[in-house]
């Protein structure tokens, strides 16, 4: 049996931090750590255990002789007195002000350390008093924690904020900026105004709320907001891309989304605001200028990565210039992919047409013939367009490749929310108010920016990095007379990743 943190409840209404370490003729091993009367002191117990059972401080070589004077020895060890994951808070607080959010934040310690503890370990706001213990942290108490969300919930606090980023970013005329949503859930089966059961990807019932994510063409966050959980993904965009023109004051801007991103209204609205676009496009038949191409070249393959150029030569370009373009590219890899899928898909049908398997959902069963048979028409039709994206754009100033590639950097936002949901983890989140959800999302977009800096530099994953170095720490120990002052050895390759960490800015 492992080792585990029990924690009891006293007869003073205290708690006690008990180790028990394991089990003898069902009775515990116990370690009484102490006894908590506030948060904050349970948060210091518990992450005091859970160093114990980590048994770092056992394992570690100091490098230091500990038995002079006739001190020292297994039954009375020298006590560290103070312990700091010194070289995981010295990155992150490194990033912290290379990304201007120092000044940002007017040197707020209780942001920053909100911050931090979202990177180290993701929890609420009272979880997060005990991780910041456990690397050496004494943060504020949760009291004062709670006094100070309001003020991150407020206009001008999160436009700071946006503002640091962009400018960290080279955010300038001619901006590219990503654009993405997602929903978080809340639990609770209680809806209001704004928590409200809408679209969900991973079809879950609870309330929601819809967040919209900016970011430049790194994939680097510059602005999050949040909407109500039934409001259509299409109209979270504008209400974003105007409110990141008024916080920075910049006017040329290109959006790059996927076409489910873009309604028509969106594309107008867009265009008359003297932005532009690239989006993703969605075809159902094949485009007219490659089966153009197909009735003048009938022997003839399609070549990976080849393009064609479909111009809209109507609307308000001058006479001759085209209004948008849309770029049409053939892909053998993705071809591959989709014929994979495909010849995966009609042999299901095929199993089903036959009564080996049920009929479930398979776009190739038509349940429409007097016996069900393969719809080889709509298979052959879906295989005539595998390999082919479109990508349709009013910058037609651009090269082909150049409008490929920004579109293609949407996977950076991708992952920037992949980092939100797993390694930041900013749902599910227990807020209630509107208040303490923008609060929230102010410090989960902090902390995305600042894990993005720690990655780009680092090379590794955010959740390698912190785990890398949360390992090494620095010690106080207390010996007659002295304080000594050591740190567990690092090997070469944590040598050199922190020297990385402390290279210049990465792009």
């Amino acid at each position: 049996m492992s080792p585990s943190i029990r924690t009891v409840r006293t007869g003073s209404g205290a708690t006690a931090v008990q180790v028990i370490w394991g089990w003898k003729q069902g009775k515990p091993d116990l370690q009484h750590l102490g006894s908590a009367h506030t948060p904050e002191d349970l948060a210091v117990l518990k992450a005091k255990a859970q160093r114990l059972i980590d048994g770092e401080q056992m394992s570690l070589d100091l490098g230091v002789d500990t038995t002079p004077a006739g001190t020292g020895s297994v039954d009375a060890p020298v006590p560290v007195t103070g312990e700091r994951a010194s070289h995981l808070i010295d990155a992150i607080t490194g990033a912290f002000r290379l990304l201007g959010l120092k000044e940002a934040t007017d040197h707020d310690q209780v942001f920053e350390h909100l911050v931090m503890a979202r990177i180290v370990q993701p929890g609420s706001k009272l979880d997060s008093v005990e991780t910041l213990a456990e690397v050496g942290v004494r943060s504020a108490s949760y009291a004062t924690i709670k006094r100070r969300l309001p003020a991150y919930a407020t206009t001008d606090f999160r436009d700071q904020i946006t503002q640091a980023c962009a400018r960290h970013a080279g955010t300038g005329p001619g901006v590219l900026v990503l654009y993405d949503v997602t929903t978080l859930y809340f639990e609770t089966e209680e809806a209001d105004d704004f928590h409200k059961p809408g679209f969900s990807k991973e079809r879950r019932l609870e309330p929601q709320i819809t967040v919209g994510l900016l970011s430049d063409a790194h994939g680097f966050p510059l602005s999050v907001g949040a909407f109500e959980g039934n409001m259509a993904e299409t109209r979270t965009m504008l209400p974003m891309i105007r409110r990141f023109q008024e916080s920075f004051d910049v006017d040329d801007i290109t959006v790059v989304a996927d076409a489910g991103m873009f309604s028509s209204g969106n594309k107008k609205a867009i265009v008359d605001a003297g932005l532009h676009y690239i989006i993703g496009t969605k075809f159902k038949d094949l485009p007219y200028v490659i089966a153009q191409w197909r009735r003048d070249h009938p022997d003839q393959d399609y070549e990976d990565k080849q393009i064609w150029v479909e111009a809209d030569r109507t609307g308000r370009g001058p006479e001759g210039t085209p209004h948008r373009v849309t770029y049409y590219r053939y892909s053998w890899d993705r071809a591959r992919r989709t014929l994979k899928g495909i010849d995966e898909q009609v042999a299901k049908a095929e199993k089903a047409i036959a009564g080996k398997i049920a009929v479930k959902r398979n776009r190739f069963v038509d349940l429409k013939a007097p016996n069900k048979q393969v719809n080889w028409a709509l298979v052959n039709k879906n295989k005539s367009l595998a390999g082919i994206k479109g990508f349709e754009t009013s910058r037609t100033d651009l090269e082909p490749e150049e409008v490929i590639g920004a579109y293609g950097r949407l996977l950076k936002i991708e992952k920037a929310f992949r980092m939100s949901k797993s390694d930041l983890k900013a749902r599910p989140i227990y807020h209630r108010t509107r208040e303490s959800i923008d609060a929230h999302l102010t410090v989960v977009m902090a902390a995305m920016a600042v894990g993005h800096l720690l990655e780009e530099r680092s090379g590794l994953s955010l959740k390698r990095l912190v785990r890398t170095l949360k390992k090494y720490r620095t010690f106080e120990l207390e010996v007659p007379g002295q304080t000594i002052h050591t740190a567990s050895p690092l090997p070469d390759d944590v040598t050199e990743l922190i020297t990385r960490l402390s290279a210049a800015r990465p792009y």
